[in-house]
């Protein structure tokens, strides 16, 4: 190319290279589709640490009482820096179960969702006895109230619920969730308690003490009845103290293990759809082209793994950019996070990220790679619209997700390419029209030309004609037959006007000829 970059020519090694560029983009993107229920379950998931973090949740206008970044950014008293800290270190545990337990059900496909007391016109802010609930459908479930303490001592507080007239007796008949340091044998303690505090009872009785006894009695109950409501919060102190202290770090890193998770799952899926693809593939190879089963045998061990790895990569990035998108704040991006365009983030960037490359090695010019790039995009988003219907046709988990995005992408290529080179037909006809108008317009101008040089031509030269006609039949009238010399120098005149030259110019020249061998010119 005259004054740009070189393009390469090889047609056939060229187009052998790019069948196999869209081949194994079919193979990533039905990878990448077969992971789009798992990102889109993760990937909510996620929305759910999101909505933790910045106390909003954008899909439903709904603020929060309390979210990880406002809770950072608490005040914290000198006089009293350990107990303001460890207060807001509670409530960041609130707010960062609240989100896993969350995050948890929409990945196990549960309707059931947790909800802090203070976030639920049921209750108000700041209930006495209830942090938790959970609701189905808007309705608070009966039994799953629950209190969160996380205090310094266990055995304080198990005393200051179960004695008569404890301060926190108002706990009683809820769940109490514990840091999970706290929680290990909380339960065989409460037992030991009890047991005591019945053998304590039956001394004070019979010491004459009933009153006493009975106190210790009714304390030994409670503790039963403690026995059974301590429950695990699934956070621990330190825990609880890093989301106070480093909320966007915790966040990032709930994130990441739940990505991780989403991947692990991804890459099953991957290998699958992968494996199941270089199958047939290499089956087809071996049985049409004499393939070797050794060769196609490595050819699927490395196929499969990776589909595995990019089912991974696709699971786990989808997962993270939709949990981001469901929160955005723009209603263009949570739109697009209903779409299939999460799990399509790795397959655009491997895809496109080659089509960048070729252009940037002076593989392709300019028309080229945008040509390629059109394709692809186009190619991806009936491979996603054919997924889903795929997945209707075939209700088999990922199976018809990927089937539909394979037959997608195929067609959509086959169209793409067809009308492609439909417009590259018309623009070369556009041009050869531009080039066949442009020759016929000189054409004209030159015919033109020459019909005005023929005019001025014949005007001028048929006038001398006619007159030098006229006079040569006048000179001819006016000599004598005789006065031969005379006639010739006519003929010789008007001959010389017509372009030609006589052999003889006198009648002397004539009769010399005669005495000679020399042939009569005509």
């Amino acid at each position: 190319m005259p004054g740009g970059r070189e393009v390469s020519s090889s047609q056939g090694e060229g187009g052998d290279e790019r069948r196999d560029e869209i081949a194994e983009d079919k193979r990533r993107t039905a990878t990448a589709l077969s992971t789009s229920e798992t990102v889109s379950r993760y990937g909510s998931g996620n929305a759910e640490y999101i909505k933790g973090y910045t106390g909003v949740d954008n899909e439903t206008g709904q603020k929060f009482a309390k979210g990880l970044k406002g809770i950072a950014e608490g005040k914290v008293h000198p006089d009293f820096a350990e107990q303001n800290l460890k207060q807001q270190a509670g409530y960041s545990a609130e707010v960062a179960t609240t989100s896993r337990d969350n995050a948890e059900a929409i990945i196990a496909k549960s309707d059931v969702r947790v909800s802090r007391s203070d976030d639920l016109p049921h209750y108000g802010r700041n209930h006495t006895v209830i942090d938790r609930v959970k609701v189905l459908n808007g309705e608070i479930i009966e039994g799953t109230q629950s209190q969160m303490k996380f205090v310094g001592s266990r055995e304080n507080l198990f005393n200051d619920i179960t004695k008569p007239d404890g301060k926190f007796a108002r706990y009683r008949g809820v769940k109490l969730e514990l840091p999970s340091e706290q929680y290990e044998g909380a339960r065989d303690f409460c037992l030991e308690r009890a047991e005591k505090l019945r053998q304590n009872a039956l001394r004070a009785e019979q010491n004459g003490k009933p009153d006493a006894a009975q106190r210790l009695r009714e304390q030994a109950e409670n503790y039963d009845q403690l026995a059974d409501q301590v429950v695990d919060s699934g956070l621990t102190t330190e825990q609880a103290i890093f989301y106070r202290n480093h909320p966007k770090l915790a966040t990032a890193r709930d994130i990441a293990k739940t990505g991780h998770r989403a991947g692990m799952e991804g890459a099953k899926f991957g290998a699958v759809i992968g494996g199941s693809i270089s199958i047939i593939t290499n089956a087809f190879a071996i049985a049409q082209e004499g393939k070797h089963f050794g060769d196609a045998a490595k050819d699927l061990a490395l196929d499969t793994v990776k589909a595995g790895g990019i089912g991974y990569a696709t699971a786990f990035t989808g997962s993270a950019i939709k949990g981001a998108m469901q929160q955005s704040g723009s209603t263009y991006a949570r739109a697009l996070a209903r779409t299939n365009a999460p799990a399509l983030a790795v397959q655009v960037v491997l895809s496109l990220g080659v089509s960048v490359n070729r252009y940037v090695q002076g593989e392709i010019d300019e028309a080229q790679f945008l040509g390629e790039v059109g394709e692809k995009g186009a190619g991806m988003l009936s491979g996603a619209m054919f997924a889903a219907l795929g997945q209707i046709a075939i209700p088999i988990p990922f199976v018809g997700a990927a089937v539909g995005s394979m037959i997608g992408y195929t067609l959509s290529s086959m169209f793409y390419q067809a009308a492609l080179g439909a417009a590259r037909d018309v623009a070369a006809a556009k041009a050869n029209l531009a080039r066949v108008i442009e020759i016929e317009t000189a054409a004209r101008a030159e015919i033109e030309k020459q019909r005005v040089a023929l005019d001025d031509f014949m005007r001028k030269e048929f006038s001398e004609l006619e007159r030098e006609t006229r006079e040569l039949f006048a000179s001819i009238a006016r000599h004598d037959a005789g006065d031969v010399d005379a006639f010739t120098a006519d003929i010789n005149s008007y001959a010389n006007l017509l372009g030609a030259q006589l052999q003889f110019k006198s009648q002397m020249e004539f009769d010399q000829f005669m005495t000679t061998n020399e042939s009569l010119r005509l």
